[in-house]
């Protein structure tokens, strides 16, 4: 972890809508990632994916139309970005309480090249509506690896195990995640189109 002041790093908004001059104190509240994951519900005909597969399984029948399937995938990935999140903020606590928590900390990236890049992640996990901002940061910042963090359908031994690898600052594939808690102004709402 190291301080950073009045230095420059981007940020891709999927909250509410932020104005140049915003000023935002990071890391005494919760996160809209922390807001998203736990509260989560998903339903269909006030029925989850247990009530389905329970009810599959018990008429013997195993097909699904798309509108539960869609429920049951998103459900299974829901609960194992749940379970690994859980995992990290238990490792995190144990190794170094001091670091940033990733339910509290705002995610910043250092380039545009940074940007585009989980631009592209987002993309792949259908985030759409967002906004770019560059923003003048004071404070501190933990850069972890968050290839060690993407992977989620493994068993809690190898979460454990990739929570302390990533809070240790090891590299793997290098997809640097900053996680920044302090100060952060909003200098710039920048055109995706012009900029990336």
């Amino acid at each position: 972890m190291f301080d950073v002041t009045n230095e420059i790093y981007y940020h891709i908004n999927t909250g509410n809508k932020l104005q140049i001059g915003d000023i935002l104190v990071i890391g005494n509240e919760f996160n809209k990632f922390y807001y998203d994951i736990y509260n989560i519900e998903h339903l269909n005909n006030l029925k989850d994916a247990n009530e389905y597969l329970i009810e599959m399984k018990k008429n013997n029948s195993y097909t699904l139309d798309k509108n539960i399937f869609d429920l049951i995938f998103q459900t299974v990935n829901d609960s194992a970005m749940i379970t690994r999140e859980l995992m990290f903020e238990e490792v995190r606590k144990k190794l170094n309480s001091n670091l940033p928590s990733r339910l509290k900390c705002l995610y910043v990236c250092k380039t545009k090249e940074e940007v585009r890049e989980w631009i592209n992640i987002f993309k792949r996990t259908n985030k759409k509506d967002f906004q770019i901002l560059k923003l003048n940061l004071n404070g501190k910042i933990f850069i972890g690896d968050a290839s060690f963090v993407l992977r989620q359908n493994i068993s809690l031994n190898k979460k454990k195990i990739q929570a302390q690898k990533y809070w240790n600052g090891d590299k793997k594939n290098n997809i640097n995640e900053y996680l920044f808690v302090g100060k952060a102004e909003v200098k710039e709402i920048l055109n995706l189109e012009n900029y990336f």
